[in-house]
């Protein structure tokens, strides 16, 4: 062996123990970070669901997420761009590329987002009956929140390329729950049982302004000082071409995740839908491991793949899917075999969304055993791949909530939302495997058909 190969291998020894650590220490902070956000995030549900009642909180919840289904075009794809462009540009030292892309995005978002919470507040205002007058004025105050939302979701992304996983997700995940619960504290102690939804909107407002705040101030002093000291470049049209794919994958996305609420609001009005936010909420307790390590892992995916590493990333894919499934799994059957005494926390009337909790629970366990499929095909530039398979998926849930709803409830509801779940993992994994040569589920590489692949004897 050369000294010239000495040295590469070397290289990449060095380069592979500094990915793990990395990708260790930012899963590890965004794992500690999600199990303080599910635990703040559990008792914020369960105090408005014994505040605001069924109804009150399903009020709540539908107009939360109508913001969160607007905030997807919104942001039009840029959130997600963000990740993958910032990598790269701090990569190749692209500084001006950098200041160019941010300066553009904030700009476009912000114009964008002011557009739609108008447009949105003027077709409520047509659309929703005066007998509605409490789910309208819920929905007008919540919509002050989409400039914010889609604003924050920039921010976080940039500071995901730039790997500062905890740094962008600490103030949403940690401090805006804090000041949230402390202000419903005051405002119950000075109106008792008096809280209605438009006023805790309200109250969301005035925390998520401050921690907005706050992670402005984190992102400018995290930001490296040579991009103030460069001029601005601009790719606009690449990045359109980029970023609506990604909007569009984004928004199936978000279809898949608040048709079920949102149609279930409208058809059988807030009382079921407050029932299955409630259910819906501990089954998404499920997926936070998944959301964690897909946090710290997008700019090492990013990373391995423009250096060809491609072995390296099976492995660490396939690591991850095990860790992922080994932390859901136990979660997953708690719910689907105790789920009664879990929904008991928030009343005697949200028991009824037991057989609900049970069908999203089998959704999400799936979910977690297929692995980061959507995050391998958008961080390696395969997005159009993942909208299609993510649209086709969410067709199938607007369709089969359609049906189901009207005869089932929550419950009709929860069936329609696990089997697009179920389907869009499927479709995605197929095409990591044939896109990639990457098997993304639990089983790796031990799959048999994947060796039949790779062996001399085939090719």
């Amino acid at each position: 062996m050369t000294i010239s190969d000495k040295v590469n291998r070397r290289v990449r020894s060095m380069f592979q123990t500094f990915l793990k650590g990395r990708l260790a220490r930012s899963a590890s902070g965004s794992f500690g970070l999600k199990i303080a956000s599910a635990g703040l995030s559990f008792i914020i549900g369960l105090l408005l669901a014994r505040l605001l009642g069924t109804a009150g909180y399903g009020t709540y919840a539908y107009a939360m997420n109508w913001v969160g289904l607007l905030a997807v075009p919104g942001a039009l794809g840029l959130d997600r761009l963000l990740v993958r462009e910032v990598a790269a540009y701090e990569t190749n030292a692209e500084w001006c590329l950098m200041r160019g892309i941010l300066r553009w995005s904030n700009q476009t978002v912000l114009i964008v987002s002011l557009g739609l919470a108008l447009l949105a507040a003027f077709t409520g205002c047509i659309l929703v009956s005066r007998k509605d007058s409490l789910m309208l004025n819920s929905l007008l105050i919540a919509l002050i929140l989409l400039p914010m939302v889609t604003l924050i979701r920039l921010r976080q992304s940039v500071l995901r390329g730039l790997n500062r996983v905890i740094a962008g997700q600490m103030p949403e995940m940690l401090f805006q729950p804090i000041f949230f619960i402390c202000f419903v504290g005051a405002a119950y102690l000075f109106l008792g049982r008096d809280l209605t939804p438009p006023l805790v909107l309200g109250i969301n407002i005035a925390a998520t302004g401050i921690t907005f705040i706050i992670g402005t101030r984190v992102l400018l002093k995290t930001l490296p000082t040579t991009i103030k000291e460069t001029f601005p470049s601009y790719k606009t049209q690449e990045w359109i071409q980029s970023a609506l794919p990604l909007m569009l994958i984004a928004g199936m996305k978000i279809i898949n995740a608040r048709t079920d609420l949102l149609m279930l609001g409208a058809i059988r009005g807030p009382k079921e839908a407050g029932i299955y936010a409630v259910a819906n909420r501990g089954a998404e307790l499920i997926s936070f491991i998944l959301i964690a390590i897909n946090t710290a892992l997008a700019p090492t995916v990013v990373n391995l793949f423009a250096a060809g590493e491609m072995k390296k990333l099976q492995n660490i894919i396939t690591r991850s899917t095990r860790i992922i499934l080994v932390f859901s799994l136990p979660a997953g059957l708690a719910f689907i075999a105790f789920g009664h005494w879990f929904l008991l926390l928030f009343g005697e009337a949200f028991t009824q969304g037991r057989a609900t909790l049970a069908i999203l629970s089998v959704g999400q366990i799936v979910n977690a055993s297929m692995g980061s499929v959507g995050l391998l095909l958008v961080m390696t530039g395969h997005e159009k791949s993942a909208a299609i398979g993510v649209g086709i998926s969410a067709a199938l849930n607007v369709i089969l909530n359609a049906l189901f709803i009207p005869k089932w409830g929550d419950a009709g509801a929860a069936i329609a939302t696990a089997s697009s779940m179920v389907t869009w993992n499927i479709l995605l994994a197929i095409w990591v495997y044939k896109k990639l040569g990457i098997h993304s589920t639990v089983l790796g590489e031990f799959v048999p058909w994947r060796k039949r692949r790779r062996s001399p004897s085939l090719e």
